[in-house]
């Protein structure tokens, strides 16, 4: 019989969530167990933990990635900001399902601290990072936080207590509080 681990190492992702899904519906005892699992890894969420990762991935952004993006395609013509939001969408896409599982799961502290360790990342690129690369899109630190609020407040409750996360943003990006404080509290920019 083949190595069980090495087997599971070489699955791509669609076919290992289909095995998970059919090992779920085949065992309720598995399932229940799986779903612990889940909720076990979406628990641990650290702010400066996620604020890190993704800023290293944003550093790791180049001119030369929004180069080979941008120009003329068989469709027409893709300009330089565009590639470089379409190369940060790409990057922040599994953070957003990180926070749709939290949403999922219901477990609200995890999904706060997700959105806040994401706005945190964000403003430590545009703030203290100097890339060429933010010069292709110099305005998107704050509108993907935007995203992200915007995101993050589609799954709570309208009467969520945001007073936690408010303070840590004014705390901790005091030039973003103005734009980011009246978002979390569920009203416009």
């Amino acid at each position: 019989m083949s190595n069980p681990f090495e087997l599971i190492n070489n699955l791509s992702p669609e076919d290992a969530h289909s095995i998970l899904r059919q090992l779920a519906a085949g065992d309720e005892k598995l399932a229940a167990k799986i779903a612990a699992l889940i909720t076990a890894r979406l628990s641990d969420v650290d702010i400066d933990g996620v604020a890190e990762e993704l800023r290293f991935e944003l550093e790791r952004l180049t001119p030369e990635d929004v180069w080979e993006r941008s120009g003329s395609t068989r469709d027409g013509y893709v300009e330089t900001g565009e590639a470089a939001y379409g190369l940060i969408e790409e990057l922040l896409e599994p953070y957003l399902d990180e926070l749709r599982q939290c949403h999922m799961a219901q477990l609200d502290v995890e999904a706060e601290q997700m959105c806040l360790g994401l706005l945190w990342g964000f403003y430590q690129f545009e703030h203290e990072v100097k890339r060429e690369f933010k010069d292709w899109a110099w305005d998107a630190p704050l509108s993907f936080a935007q995203q992200v609020i915007d995101f993050w407040r589609e799954g709570v409750s309208p009467a969520v207590d945001v007073s936690e996360m408010v303070a840590f943003v004014e705390a901790e990006m005091p030039k973003w509080a103005w734009t980011l404080r009246p978002l979390l509290k569920g009203g416009g920019g």
